[in-house]
């Protein structure tokens, strides 16, 4: 009983944010949906593969990973039909676009983000998006644009969910079945582009780890330096009573 019991628990327990544990759970949920169907047609396993690293790179790290999906892309357009990469593509980055839309509303909109939305830069973006938001994030979702910008201000605008996923769908979608059609094109190596997604993988991992790294040491290094302040005072408590009489 205790062994199911921390069965239980283990599946029940968020892994990390919210929105890193749908993008787990959903990955995990792909993996085990496609156990029978790749013990009969092994090229299932390959495109299950492709659904789980879309869901990853376009979840949590995709703002420090903006050239890591193309080869991937590239290279599933050698082995499948660029359509159907396309379409799996989609529908996996559909599901991640819905978790960051109410992952940054929470964000942005949070008591503590007060200062961030009162900033002029943003506020004059914000003016434009709200000109035409449609526009922008279908520009965004399939032109080199940054596309991290409107997730964050579609949702600080309150543009509606399915609108902002439409438009992500429509632009997108092309984009996905461009770069899956070059796959046979590209005078590229099959293991070049695995190596170049890698690499861009791993330099993400690596900038998100030293920013928390940095973060954690500002953050033990406050409360070292009240100590320190509290030392230094303690053995002249003379000199404040002089200091106060004078």
């Amino acid at each position: 009983m205790s062994l199911l019991q921390n069965v239980k628990h283990a599946l029940l327990r968020r892994r990390g944010t919210p929105q890193w544990d749908a993008v787990l759970r959903g990955t995990g949920i792909i993996a085990l949906l496609a156990i029978y169907p790749a013990s009969r047609m092994p090229e299932v396993a390959g495109l299950a593969g492709f659904v789980g690293v879309t869901l990853l790179l376009n979840g949590p790290l995709s703002p420090v990973l903006p050239a890591a999906y193309e080869p991937v892309l590239i290279t599933m357009g050698r082995l499948h039909s660029p359509l159907l990469i396309a379409l799996l593509g989609i529908v996996a980055i559909l599901y991640v676009e819905l978790l960051n839309y109410h992952l940054y509303r929470a964000v942005v909109l949070h008591d503590r983000m007060h200062g961030f939305r009162g900033n002029r830069i943003v506020c004059a973006t914000l003016r434009l998006f709200e000109r035409a938001p449609f526009f922008c994030v279908w520009l965004c979702a399939w032109s080199p644009l940054p596309y991290w910008a409107v997730r964050f201000l579609a949702p600080m605008s309150g543009y509606p969910a399915r609108r902002y996923l439409l438009a992500t769908f429509l632009g997108r979608m092309p984009r996905l079945w461009f770069f899956a059609a070059l796959g046979p094109f590209i005078p590229l190596s099959t293991g070049l582009l695995l190596i170049m997604t890698a690499a861009a993988i791993v330099g993400g991992v690596l900038v998100v780890g030293f920013g928390r790294y940095r973060n954690a040491g500002r953050a033990v290094e406050k409360p070292a330096l009240s100590v320190r302040e509290g030392v230094g005072a303690a053995p002249f408590p003379e000199r404040a009573e002089r200091s106060s009489l004078v």
